[in-house]
């Protein structure tokens, strides 16, 4: 005790003197941390004696004389004071022992003195300093221990006192924290503990003196300001309600959009499951800030995909329905930030439903939302197997109308594709697929962002694979991005022989989109690749590869428009003929009038008019007749491809094959002995056919092959016996 007397006798002869500085005659700091040592040296479990409150008062003189303390110094001074009161046991403010209630109620007064004179130092309080005691207190304020808690929330109040009748404040343009104060002030006006709710109530009146006295240019005049001030007096402690009405007045007038912000995260964050506040405080509190039009907010993405991460953890029912009310409200103020964002979360939770649909009709897009009711998109959103297809009937809809948001929506979507945005590169990639369509967006791209399609489409999953393909198929719609789709076109062709059949199929669909939109002036070579991915799906086992692939092979074939091409491509329509041929036999009627087609247009690209001729109405037949008459060189080569279909699964294709078979053993002599092992082996094979219309026309064409082997085989003697004697007869002659 003697030695803080001998610093409080310092400190008074140091204020006497015109420099006022300490550091002249001993270290400020030095001094300040052996004074600290006694306030944490003390007992956290009783209060016995006035040291504790002496060393607080001897911190307070110090804060009147240079230099001043720095920083950490004294955030450490407020901390120890704080927390050497904080702690003590419960009920000393009520003990029965009187001395014990002055001694605890001095020790308060000397740390409320102590705080005081840290915030100011003999100048106007700091907004800095009052900040850090906030934040040291906050914690306490939380606390489970209602003791703990109504010590916090008193001392609060009494600073909340000591600063709101200045006229100036220092550093007042660094108080972020007025809008988390207001609402964890006003919600824990409602706590189920009075003396909680008293304090609480008291530091919020105190904090609304401070907002009026500091902001007092919102208000028209200063009897305007005289007026409040009288009210908030009269008002002093009222009722929850009654305070609910100037958080509501505050909120509107007095605070900035950062701190309206802070108060609505405040209040969905405390109506979570495991929050320290009374849920239905905050429901209350939220229910009146939305029900009026909402003021100017800043952050709004931000609140959003905040309330959306709490809405799992609200477990309340009528929690949640302000909670998705909110996101309704801001979704009708800010329908530009809040429909990037939605397209940015991908979640099927009922609210985001609505306020799509809120947020779209409010941005003056009503047809919008009458166009997706009609396809049932909302249905499809909800749906977890149909939230793509529902997020592209979004984008579909945007396009229908030219929706004026594409911009900034491409701008987020690159966004997230680069990891630059956090959001769902699956939603984002599929509504850029759509958005393709327009060639305002499909001019935005660039090579990054192809190179990142490329990336997705080589991870083999079949989600993202199908919705490249889909982009890819839509750069190829435009003239500007063609060259877009020459990067992605090796990849499209590839995801043609993908195990998933979901992704082959969509394959297809983007090489039908190609054809669909190739010009005669493009690369030959584009015609010989898309050709060559298109021909080994002919026979595919499945009728809608076969269709699709034969179907899209006649549309390629029908932009040709020169009848002489390059060898590769007619090499290309040759090995299509006896394919396209046995196809019109086929079980599919379908796939039959699409190999029609393509006969007639190989036809035509191969200059063979009779075969072009009976192409268009003639039955299998008579167009196998016409080809090998047109095509004798090429009989080999239909031979070879005959053969190849003897395993076909369709007994009408094993049928033509055999049929051709015969057709041209009867035309042509088999080249040498092994021609002819290789096709009696296998008409041998087809004997064996489950069909009896095959193995009856293998039988008969045994038969012909037998006969045409007999007629060769004399065909060889006769050659060779004339031969022989004219190889003689010039033997003589040159004897003689």
């Amino acid at each position: 005790m003697t030695f803080l007397s001998s610093v409080n006798i310092l400190c008074s002869a140091v204020k006497s003197q015109e420099h006022r500085n300490m550091d002249f005659y001993c270290n400020k700091s030095m001094l300040a941390e052996r004074v600290e040592m006694l306030i944490i040296e003390e007992p956290v479990d009783m209060l016995i004696s006035s040291l504790r409150q002496q060393a607080m008062f001897c911190i307070m003189e110090m804060s009147h004389v240079n230099p001043k303390f720095q920083p950490l110094q004294r955030m450490e001074l407020i901390q120890s004071g704080i927390f050497s009161l904080f702690s003590l046991p419960p009920n000393m403010e009520t003990d029965t022992n009187r001395e014990i209630v002055s001694l605890y109620s001095q020790t308060v007064r000397a740390l409320d003195e102590m705080l005081q004179g840290l915030m100011t130092e003999n100048e106007d309080p700091s907004m800095l300093v009052f900040i850090e005691i906030v934040e040291i207190i906050m914690p306490w304020i939380m606390s489970d221990k209602i003791f703990e808690k109504v010590r916090a929330l008193s001392t609060l109040s009494r600073q909340l006192r000591f600063i709101c009748n200045f006229p100036t404040l220092r550093h007042l343009e660094d108080f972020k924290i007025g809008g988390n104060l207001m609402g964890i002030l006003g919600l824990f006006c409602m706590d189920y503990n009075y003396e909680v709710s008293s304090w609480a109530s008291a530091a919020l009146h105190y904090c609304f003196k401070f907002f009026v006295n500091q902001r007092q240019s919102v208000l028209r005049t200063e009897e305007e300001r005289q007026r409040l001030l009288k009210n908030l007096q009269k008002d002093f402690q009222a009722n929850w309600a009654t305070s609910l009405q100037y958080i509501l007045m505050f909120f509107k007038k007095f605070l900035n959009p950062n701190e309206r912000a802070t108060i609505i995260t405040l209040c969905v964050k405390a109506m979570t499951v495991g929050s320290r506040y009374n849920t239905w405080a905050p429901v209350q509190m939220l229910e009146q800030l939305i029900n009026e039009p909402l003021p100017d907010l800043s952050k709004v993405p931000e609140l959003i995909e905040m309330i959306y991460s709490n809405l799992n953890n609200i477990k309340d029912s009528s929690a949640i329905k302000i909670a998705e009310k909110t996101i309704q409200e801001l979704a009708q103020k800010y329908p530009d930030e809040v429909m990037l964002k939605f397209l940015s979360i991908q979640d099927n939770v009922h609210s985001t439903i609505e306020s799509l649909k809120t947020l779209i009709s409010s941005a003056g897009y009503g047809y919008q939302v009458s166009f997706m009711q009609y396809h049932k998109t909302w249905e499809l959103l909800a749906n977890p197997e149909g939230y793509l297809e529902g997020i592209t009937l979004v984008a579909k809809s945007m396009i229908i109308r030219s929706c004026w948001h594409i911009r900034p929506i491409v701008s987020l979507i690159f966004n997230i594709l680069n990891g630059i945005e956090v959001g769902s590169s699956v939603t984002a990639l599929a509504i850029f697929t759509e958005l393709l369509r327009n060639s305002e967006v499909a001019v935005m791209t660039d090579d990054t962002i192809i190179e990142l399609l490329i990336n997705f489409v080589q991870k083999n999953e079949p989600v993202t694979q199908q919705l490249v393909l889909r982009a890819a198929g839509n750069f190829g719609m435009h003239k500007e991005t063609n060259k877009f789709f020459r990067m992605l076109q090796p990849y499209v062709l590839s995801c043609c022989y993908s195990t998933n059949s979901k992704v082959v199929t969509e394959a297809f669909l983007t090489l039908r989109c190609i054809i669909y939109n190739l010009t005669w002036t493009d690369s030959v070579i584009l015609l010989i690749e898309i050709s060559c991915a298109l021909r080994p799906f002919f026979d595919d086992e499945s009728d809608d590869l076969r269709y699709n692939s034969i179907d899209m092979f006649a549309a390629l074939l029908a932009k040709v428009k020169r009848r002489f091409l390059m060898a590769p491509f007619r090499y290309q329509v040759h090995c299509s003929l006896v394919p396209l041929m046995f196809h019109l036999q086929d079980e599919n009627i379908n796939v039959a009038h699409a190999s029609r087609d393509g006969l007639c247009h190989s036809a035509k690209i191969l200059v063979c008019p009779r075969l072009k001729s009976v192409c268009s109405n003639r039955d299998m037949f008579t167009i196998g007749r016409t080809l090998l008459e047109e095509q004798k060189d090429k009989i080999p080569w239909f031979l070879s491809q005959s053969l190849s279909y003897f395993n076909n699964p369709q007994s009408g294709i094993r049928q033509a094959a055999v049929w051709l078979t015969s057709q041209i053993i009867q035309l042509k002599d088999l080249e040498g002995e092994e021609e002819y092992q290789t096709v009696s082996s296998a008409l041998k094979h087809m004997k064996n056919d489950p069909d009896p219309a095959v193995s009856c026309l293998a039988t008969q064409t045994i038969c012909i092959l037998g006969v045409k082997r007999i007629q060769q085989r004399r065909c060889w003697h006769v050659i060779n016996f004339i031969c022989c004697r004219h190889i003689g007869k010039k033997s003589s002659q040159t004897l003689g």
